[in-house]
């Protein structure tokens, strides 16, 4: 039986010849990601949602498209299996489709809190599960979690996705323990507010309002982090302004700091605006 490789030699094979599946590669952080992984020589399996737009980043990057809703368990084992068959392998997997709809946690039905869960870890989970197999079979293979940190400062209105993706970081630091060594590894990225792309960049055009400069971080530092767990072998990178995972350390041991942290920035008038006027729509 052939011996897993050290995670020096797995970062560099997979550099050399690696080949990564993206998931919410539609839009937003997704195709930052693919892009950042395409520049450093990944071949790439994209899937998403959106049929065209995979399709169109696919051709950009000469990459895969495969396309699939992850919240439903035939299609996403379908997309597992056809992705591996593409290459004969998979050797990273970026869990990063996500997602919430911003809405009051008792004004959702609980069909929807479902929906949130499933999109935001249960698919991951799954994919993980799904792929795990021949990366454990060739001893390498690297999952990248895409997480927030919507949980840790209690941003408002995220019940169900703040307990979605914290439950991501639990899974990746257990499944980064126990596979580690035979040749998996597991990273997480936690993202803060993220200004020129994903959903807190499309709400705040929805509703008519700019990210400021401070206290965000642009698209392409997620896709930094990602491609710096990757060739790190990092087991958490918190993608903030500033020492962004002492800030987290600290709220974990304050956990009355992550409100008023939002009272402070004006989060919470901004997410009750995001609220009223989505309320506004669905009831005009």
């Amino acid at each position: 039986m052939q011996s897993a490789e050290s995670p020096k030699e797995i970062v560099s094979m997979s550099r050399e010849s690696g080949v990564a599946l993206v998931t919410g590669a539609s839009r937003g952080i997704g195709p930052v990601i693919a892009r950042e992984l395409a520049g450093a020589g990944y071949r790439l399996v994209l899937t998403g949602r959106s049929q065209n737009e995979i399709e169109t980043l696919a051709k950009e990057l000469n990459a895969m498209a495969i396309p699939a809703d992850l919240t439903d368990a035939r299609q996403l084992e379908a997309m597992a299996a056809a992705a591996e068959r593409s290459y004969g392998r998979i050797d990273v997997l970026v869990n990063n489709a996500g997602g919430d709809p911003q809405r009051e946690f008792d004004a959702m039905t609980w069909d929807q809190n479902q929906a949130i869960i499933a999109l935001n870890a249960l698919a991951p989970i799954h994919l993980a599960h799904a792929l795990l197999p021949g990366m454990l079979a060739r001893g390498r293979g690297h999952i990248v979690n895409i997480s927030s940190i919507a949980g840790r400062v209690s941003f408002p209105y995220t019940e169900a996705y703040a307990a979605a993706k914290d439950g991501l970081i639990g899974f990746t630091r257990v499944l980064r323990s126990d596979y580690r060594a035979r040749g998996v590894i597991a990273s997480v990225v936690i993202l803060g507010a993220i200004r020129d792309a994903g959903q807190g960049d499309r709400t705040a055009k929805e509703v008519g309002l700019k990210l400021p400069s401070a206290g965000t971080s642009p698209a392409s530092a997620v896709g930094r982090a990602v491609l710096t767990a990757i060739n790190k072998d990092k087991a958490e990178i918190v993608v903030m302004p500033g020492p962004g995972r002492v800030l987290k350390a600290v709220m974990d041991l304050f956990p009355g700091l992550g409100p008023a942290m939002n009272r402070a920035a004006g989060a919470n008038d901004t997410m009750r605006t995001v609220i009223e006027f989505r309320k506004q729509r669905l009831n005009g």
